[in-house]
C-alpha cells in the first residue's frame, strides 16, 4: 500500500504513530510524510529566531523519519500556530492523496474533545476529508493532469488523542525502539514539554546536561504508555487507532453509527 501520513508539525507524527509506521514499512509498504507547518514557533527559548527554529525541526524530522523508513517527506509551509486556510489546504492535500495514490492516510483526530491547537484541528480535519473527496473527478479538476488522476483513498486512520474508543491496536512490540529513536530526535520537543517530565528545569533555559536528563525522561514515559495501551489487550506494547473506511465524500460508519445511537456495544477492537 501507499500510506501517507498527515500531521501539522514536525512531531506529531513520531510521537504518535512512529512504531505502526515503522511496522509498516518493514512489511514493504510505502510510507509519505507531509508536514504542514514549519514548527516554526515551537520553543520557549528566546535566544532563536523563528527561521532557525524551523530549520532545526526540519532537520529532526528528516532524521526521524529516516529512522522509520518514509520514502519521501514533504513539507508545505504553513505557519506553526497561525490560522490554516482550511479549503486551500483541502485542496492541496486533495492533490497529494491523488499524486501518491494514497491507499491510506494517517492523521490525528480532529474530532477529540478539547483540542486546543487550531493546526491540529484544521490540517486532522482536511486530511480526512482529502481521503473522502479525492476520489471526485469533478472536484478540482485542474488537479487532473500529468498521470494526476482521480482516487479512492481506502481509510483515515485517526491516532493520538481520541475522541472516540479505539477499535484497531497495532502491536509495535518489534518496532518501539525505532519509535524512540524516532521521537529522540526531537531536542525543540523535548525541552518544550519539560514540564511534564521535569517542572524544576526551565525550558527557556536548559543546560545540557538537564537536555540529558530530560530525554531520560521522555524516553521513559513514551516506553511506559506504549506498554501501558498493549496491557489492555495483551500486548507488549502497542498504539490505539480509530480507523474509518472511506465512501465518496463520506465516511463507511453509516451502520456503527446508527448501532451506537440504539445503545449497541461497540464491536471489539481489531489486533494488528
Amino acid at each position: 500500500m501507499n500510506i501517507v501520513a498527515i500531521f501539522a508539525h514536525p512531531d506529531d507524527c513520531s510521537i504518535s504513530c512512529a512504531g505502526t509506521l515503522a511496522k509498516w514499512a518493514e512489511q514493504g509498504h510505502t510510507l509519505y510524510a507531509i508536514c504542514c507547518t514549519s514548527g516554526n514557533v515551537g520553543t520557549l527559548r528566546t535566544n532563536l529566531t523563528m527561521e532557525q527554529v524551523g530549520a532545526m525541526r526540519e532537520k529532526e524530522l528528516r532524521a526521524a523519519n529516516e529512522i522509520i523508513g518514509v520514502k519521501e517527506t514533504i513539507m508545505l509551509g504553513y505557519p506553526d500556530a497561525g490560522f490554516i486556510d482550511g479549503p486551500e489546504l483541502r485542496e492541496k492535500l486533495v492533490y497529494q492523496v491523488r499524486k501518491l495514490k494514497a491507499d491510506r492516510v494517517v492523521t490525528f483526530d480532529p474530532w477529540v474533545t478539547y483540542e486546543v491547537h487550531p493546526d491540529h484541528v484544521m490540517v486532522a480535519r482536511m486530511a480526512s476529508e482529502a481521503a473522502a473527496f479525492a476520489a471526485f473527478p469533478l472536484l478540482y479538476p485542474e488537479q487532473l493532469k500529468d498521470d494526476v488522476e482521480p482516487h479512492p483513498c481506502s481509510e483515515v486512520w485517526l491516532t493520538g488523542l481520541l475522541g472516540h474508543p479505539p477499535n484497531v491496536y497495532v502491536d509495535i512490540s518489534s518496532t518501539l525502539e525505532k519509535k524512540i529513536d524516532s521521537a529522540m530526535k526531537f531536542e525543540a520537543t523535548v525541552t518544550l514539554l519539560a514540564d511534564l517530565f521535569a517542572p524544576d528545569i526551565d525550558p527557556a533555559n536548559v543546560s545540557p546536561e538537564e537536555l540529558t536528563q530530560l530525554f531520560k525522561h521522555a524516553e521513559f514515559l513514551m516506553r511506559f504508555m506504549a506498554k501501558k495501551v498493549g496491557k489492555k489487550v495483551k500486548l507488549k506494547a502497542a498504539e490505539p487507532f480509530y480507523v474509518q473506511k472511506t465512501l465518496p465524500g463520506h465516511f463507511d460508519n453509516f451502520q456503527q453509527q446508527m448501532l451506537e445511537m440504539l445503545g449497541e456495544p461497540p464491536e471489539q477492537p481489531k489486533i494488528l
